[in-house]
């Protein structure tokens, strides 16, 4: 008996360990608080000449520190205890190759501790280039570190209008250091919307006479235009976003001054109506698992945009926001707890979340400038929108607990950037 419950003991702990290192990060380092100090990692080249060794690092310490969560420093030296306000929290000893194919050596430790908490090598392949050694290296010390996946990978869409020309969807890579332009038609286009596989963006294009939902393939520079047999020409589709299993889209289709909320089905190719209240239904995104689809609508009093929740098994709605006279942009977390949005208060947009399970609204930005439209990392970790924080609208990123932000792009200062999607 005694031998048996030594060894449930044993089991015990050995379960309990292997659980607290994966999140020994998140209960050490307090990444939930907005005013969390980003942790400092300090970088030891060798060689320090190394032409490739810099470039790896400058894309590894680009992509690390739009985590937020992270700043890097160049520094080989051991001077500072690990005990000291000035010590670093992690020391990380990177070594690239001269010759191909390229290398990348690395070892990262926790100051003032010998046992590394990562290490290994990383090699440059037909499939991936030098600057993805840097965004390996810096979503592997994301995950070793903090316990999550990071997002080097991952990418954005959004519209961009330079002066006196046409709205246009933009890609940019997560450090904003690789920008393309993705459509290319004489409207304007809006409204972009990434398939489940972040292999198709759906958008829409507006002319003089009509508006048309476009489906194009990322790797592709043509579009294929949706045709709705069902409208007549006095309804124009709006805009639109994805189900989960992407085999069909939400759209709000305008008519006569009133805009109302269907079902697209790829296979059969017809609408099916969702919400048709007398107001204006307009945003409609569904939710991780397809059970609910977030929506705006002006049926509150005084005709003002609250955001509402309907239920695609009970097929009722209900109101979820209350505070403020214009809420909207509703945007679902990957797991389907939170939604964010943007609320107008005191004359100023801001973005706030709304935690489904508790019922609560917490405002993440602040300040004189408008802040909208956001949009969750894949991770759930960050969240992007657009601001006036410089006097032009830009993409930021923020942390989904608030906190400073972080500029995406560095785009001229006369483009306007707005409405981002972000995929993996």
């Amino acid at each position: 008996m005694v031998l048996l419950r030594l060894a449930r003991l044993l089991l015990t702990l050995s379960v309990w360990l292997g659980l607290y290192s994966m999140v020994h990060a998140l209960d050490y380092y307090e990444i939930t608080n907005p005013r969390f100090t980003p942790l400092q990692v300090a970088v030891g080249m060798q060689p320090a000449t190394s032409v490739k060794g810099l470039f790896v690092q400058s894309v590894f310490q680009s992509n690390l520190e739009q985590t937020l969560f992270f700043t890097v420093e160049e520094s080989d030296s051991e001077a500072a205890a690990a005990s000291s306000p000035e010590a670093p929290a992690f020391r990380l000893h990177l070594r690239v190759s001269r010759e191909k194919p390229w290398l990348a050596f690395f070892v990262l430790r926790e100051s003032g501790r010998e046992k590394p908490i990562l290490e290994g090598q990383l090699e440059q392949r037909a499939d991936r280039s030098l600057r993805d050694l840097g965004r390996l290296l810096a979503d592997r010390i994301t995950k070793a570190t903090l316990g999550f996946s990071g997002l080097s990978f991952s990418k954005i869409a959004y519209t961009a209008q330079a002066r006196g020309s046409r709205k246009n969807i933009m890609l940019t890579s997560y450090d904003g250091t690789q920008q393309r332009r993705f459509s290319y038609n004489l409207g304007s286009n809006n409204f972009a919307s990434w398939d489940p596989t972040g292999k198709q963006l759906l958008y829409t294009t507006l002319t003089r006479s009509s508006a048309q939902i476009q489906l194009q393939h990322v790797d592709r520079y043509r579009a294929q235009i949706l045709e709705f047999q069902e409208l007549d020409r006095r309804t124009q589709p709006l805009a639109g976003s994805w189900s989960p299993d992407g085999h069909g889209l939400l759209l709000a289709l305008m008519r006569q001054g009133t805009s109302d909320l269907y079902q697209y089905t790829f296979e059969s190719g017809t609408l099916t109506p969702i919400v048709t209240w007398r107001s204006l239904e307009t945003s409609p995104v569904w939710s991780p698992d397809g059970t609910r689809i977030a929506f705006v609508s002006d049926a509150a009093r005084n005709h003002e945009p609250q955001i509402y929740l309907y239920d695609t098994r009970t097929k009722r709605s209900e109101r979820v926001t209350y505070k403020g006279r214009y809420n909207s942009s509703p945007r679902w977390s990957p797991d389907g707890r939170m939604l964010a949005y943007e609320g107008r208060r005191k004359g100023v947009f801001q973005i706030f979340k709304y935690d489904l399970l508790r019922r609560r609204h917490q405002q993440l930005t602040f300040g004189r400038y408008n802040s909208q439209q956001p949009d969750w990392a894949p991770n759930g970790r960050q969240l992007v929108f657009s601001s006036r924080k410089t006097g032009v609208t830009k993409l930021y990123y923020i942390s989904a607990h608030g906190g400073p932000v972080a500029r995406v792009t560095t785009s001229p200062p006369a483009v306007v950037e707005t409405q981002p999607a972000w995929t993996r």
